[in-house]
């Protein structure tokens, strides 16, 4: 009994989180990291290209934290 009720309650999180990760693409973050990806793949240097991608990540970060926060 306890293992239907703790599965039904991770369900429903799973269900109220899909909306909140479509209002952040709405938002334009999914296209702001296709376009520092792109932005990336243009740099020559290997290191410096792994490195813009991992700052590409970490804005895409901040902004999906910011618009499901609203900070």
């Amino acid at each position: 009994m306890v293992k239907r009720a703790l599965f039904a309650l991770v369900v429903l999180v799973g269900l109220l989180a899909v909306p909140q990760q479509a209002r952040a693409d709405e938002d334009g973050c999914t296209v702001t990291l296709l376009g520092c990806y792109e932005k990336a793949a243009k740099i020559d240097s290997f290191w410096y290209r792994w490195a813009a991608g991992l700052d590409c990540e970490l804005e895409f970060t901040g902004c999906v934290r910011r618009t499901l926060m609203g900070l």
